[in-house]
């Protein structure tokens, strides 16, 4: 990510993620401080897709949508990179993403004394630094009327008004949990370049693929006809 009016990756997506236990969904939240993250910018190229603008920089810290440039920029170290969580400058809260990036990097890096965002993956080392917080409920009183309190809110924020063409207000964690749910009865669709890359890299290291995801060899012999 590239803070606010630069024009060099100098911080990673670096995402904020809190959860609290709730019925019937627990509240998770898991979400990047830039406005897209590198695994999407990473989908969109391998789809041949251009990235929509407002999301990413090139070397001159102009706005690009060529997702193949910001990736290959961002590796290289060329500069540019992906916008903070509001986009392009102040007007639009783009301070407020880099500050958000800058917090998980004080509780990540920092206090480990590990890489920075701006060192990691390079002379072949990852270096990414990781923060966890575990904070005991029984500190502020009772943990079960604390989630009953919390369900209840999250109950009135579903059932609140709705803006006009709005079908639903989910909370935090309540798609994922539908979405796991969905793959865990449905599949997992594999983007077809995803799929070539795991042939390519079984094929590299002598393995056989379909000996390897033995467990869903039905699934396999369909992504091999897909492919």
């Amino acid at each position: 990510m590239v803070p606010t009016y630069c024009r060099m990756a100098m911080l990673g997506s670096n995402p904020v993620a809190i959860a609290m236990p709730a019925d019937p969904y627990p509240f998770y939240f898991d979400a990047s401080t830039s406005v897209i993250t590198r695994g999407k910018l990473e989908v969109y190229n391998k789809q041949g897709k251009r990235i929509p603008k407002g999301l990413a920089v090139n070397a001159e810290g102009k706005c690009s949508t060529d997702a193949a440039e910001v990736l290959n920029n961002i590796i290289s170290k060329k500069g540019g990179g992906i916008l903070p969580l509001g986009g392009e400058d102040e007007l639009t809260g783009s301070h407020k993403g880099y500050g958000y990036g800058m917090f998980c990097e004080i509780f990540s890096s920092i206090l480990s004394m590990g890489m920075t965002s701006n060192h990691t993956h390079t002379a072949g080392k990852g270096g990414t630094c990781h923060g966890f917080i575990a904070i005991d409920p029984q500190i502020f009183g009772d943990p079960g009327q604390l989630a009953r309190h919390f369900s209840n809110f999250l109950q009135e924020l579903r059932e609140a008004p709705k803006a006009a063409g709005a079908k639903q207000i989910f909370t935090h964690g309540e798609k994922e949990i539908i979405s796991y749910n969905n793959r865990k009865k449905y599949g997992i669709y594999v983007d077809k370049s995803t799929v070539r890359e795991m042939y390519d890299l079984a094929n590299f290291l002598g393995m056989d693929i379909d000996d390897y995801f033995r467990q869903v060899h039905l699934d396999c012999v369909q992504i091999s006809s897909y492919v």
